[in-house]
């Protein structure tokens, strides 16, 4: 009888750098300038709101900051944009993420 094996199962894991920026710092540990990257780990078939909540559940302060507590997307005062784009021209909340992506996370630019 031959012998059995155990085949190990190796994942590959996958990664996005998520970047913060200027005053939205303040939230994650910075001085509410410049910008902090963040590396975050996803699994196949992840979106981009999933991942981004990821890192926000870790800084309580920018979760409050970044989703509308009424209705739980993306609130007015943040920009997101993925790989160069801004959300809503490539790229939606619900689109998978990939391996290498970029997301920033921008303070939306209002007044005159």
């Amino acid at each position: 009888m031959p012998e059995r094996q155990d085949s190990a199962v190796t994942s590959i894991k996958q990664h996005v750098s998520i970047e913060v920026f200027a005053w939205l710092t303040r939230y994650v540990g910075g001085i509410g300038g410049g910008r902090m990257f963040f590396t975050e780990e996803f699994a196949t078939g992840d979106d981009i709101k999933t991942v981004v909540r990821k890192l926000t559940r870790r800084f309580p302060d920018l979760d409050q900051i970044l989703w509308d507590s009424e209705n739980g997307q993306i609130g007015a005062s943040v920009e997101i944009i993925i790989n160069d784009a801004f959300l809503g021209i490539t790229h939606t909340i619900t689109s998978e993420v990939r391996d290498g992506d970029m997301i920033t996370l921008l303070p939306a630019w209002d007044g005159g």
